[in-house]
């Protein structure tokens, strides 16, 4: 039985590849991703109407330090990624800078691992590395960014869930249905638990195909940079509306980590925010302002790429500088 089972997986899972890799496999993956993102553009549109745009538009974020820290969230990817490439390939740190930010537009707004080839581009005219090293340099520092940031991001929702800061659970889990010492709470941090296992199980031979104490300390860059991430985030939303509980904001920066953590969902960024539309109302916070926070943060992700884009698609054409894209 167990045996027919996985004959008839096997068989599936090798006819689904064959239609994937084929002109109307990519078509059709094609056009089910444009259809999901419309679907998700949609139903966020219809929330937006529910609320009223107007409600919306005066509730946008007026203080400055919130569009301060957008700028600092933005760019602490590319800072902490030139950071951990100047330490492999021993790159200039301000002049390689532009390639790191063009790398995260392109996996924000084009395809995953789509800034990986343009990285791995410019790293073959740009330094003295070979194909292979370079290719296997990228693999290694994806491999480890990951494993940190999934390690960071399932050991704060731990902490989270055990210190009871995830203020939607009273509400969506009927917990009085549990016992004192609720079966929920092991399950749930056993599950947590497991998931670090398998990351940490998962990448450990990984982990040490650069030498040690570089995977360490890149490790460490990456671990660091997921921390002061969220500590951003939370303050950025706090500082607008600060009679908001903190637990209220946690809520939602879960929120942010769970669906960040699964990769075939397109258009994150907008499933996280309506996601926590829906949160917002069921937890009686003032929906419109919270609503303005996250829509403003994602129109002006997109619309920093396009100006960034642009700008540095000139600047590199005219030469500006001796490490161009």
């Amino acid at each position: 039985m167990i045996n027919s089972i996985k004959n008839i997986s096997k068989s599936f899972n090798d006819r689904f590849k064959a239609f994937r890799k084929s002109p109307n496999g990519k078509r059709f993956i094609k056009y089910l991703t444009y259809f999901a993102q419309f679907a998700i553009v949609a139903i966020i549109a219809l929330q937006l109407t529910d609320i009223g745009w107007g409600n919306i538009y005066n509730s946008l974020p007026t203080t400055p330090w919130f569009y301060v820290l957008f700028l600092f969230i933005y760019f602490l990817l590319p800072f902490s990624e030139v950071l951990a490439y100047k330490l492999t390939w021993g790159i200039p740190y301000w002049r390689s800078l532009s390639i790191f930010i063009k790398k995260r537009i392109f996996n924000k707004d084009v395809m995953g691992y789509s800034g990986e080839i343009v990285l791995m581009q410019w790293a073959i005219q740009y330094t003295e590395k070979s194909k292979k090293q370079i290719f296997k340099d990228v693999r290694d520092m994806n491999i480890i960014s990951s494993a940190a940031s999934t390690i960071v991001a399932f050991g704060l929702l731990g902490i989270l869930f055990f210190t009871g800061k995830i203020k939607a659970l009273d509400q969506l889990i009927q917990r009085d249905l549990f016992s004192e010492t609720s079966s929920l709470d092991y399950l749930i941090g056993g599950v947590i638990l497991l998931i670090l296992i398998g990351v940490i199980m998962r990448f450990r031979k990984y982990i040490f195909s650069m030498p040690a104490g570089l995977s360490f300390k890149v490790f460490s860059i990456h671990s660091v940079r997921m921390i002061v991430l969220y500590a951003a985030q939370i303050l950025q939303w706090h500082l607008v509306l600060p009679d908001i509980s903190l637990e209220i904001w946690f809520t939602f920066l879960s929120v942010n980590i769970i669906i960040s953590r699964i990769p075939i969902i397109p258009s994150q960024d907008l499933v996280a925010t309506g996601t926590n539309i829906e949160i917002a109302k069921i937890l009686q916070v003032p929906v419109a302002p919270v609503t303005g926070i996250f829509l403003v943060h994602d129109v002006l992700g997109k619309v920093m790429n396009f100006v960034l884009y642009l700008l540095l698609t000139i600047t590199g054409k005219k030469g500006k500088s001796e490490i161009t894209l």
